[in-house]
């Protein structure tokens, strides 16, 4: 699969083979909230503490756009990981992005350890 946008200056380098097999496979899942159409987020954030984690391709979780992107939440009650970061999104969501992500990346491992 193609990136269909441009990286963002300062964002490093794209996904290796591995790690882009590895987007296509966690995109496939469709949004962990409301199973919708998924784009690719890196966490970088903890749901139980603050802090911030390196952005990493291996960390990566399926969300929709309105799950994702700030620019489409309603101001007075936001839904999206952008607008609540990682702690307000698993208070609102319930769902530990980071232990998500760690899940897939694990699967992704194996998959690719078969297919060897």
């Amino acid at each position: 699969m193609l990136r269909k946008t441009a990286l963002k200056p300062g964002r490093g380098k794209g996904p290796n083979a591995m790690e882009q097999r590895h987007f296509d496979r966690v995109v496939e899942i469709g949004c962990l909230v409301c199973g919708g159409g998924a784009t690719i987020h890196h966490v970088t954030g903890y749901a139980d503490r603050m802090g911030r984690l390196p952005r990493s391709h291996q960390r990566v979780v399926p969300l929709c756009p309105v799950h994702h992107q700030a620019v489409f939440d309603n101001a007075s009650m936001p839904v999206s990981v952008e607008r609540l970061g990682h702690q307000g999104f698993y208070r609102e969501h319930g769902i530990d992005l980071l232990k998500e992500a760690e899940g897939y990346w694990e699967i992704s491992v194996n998959l690719e350890r078969k297919a060897a």
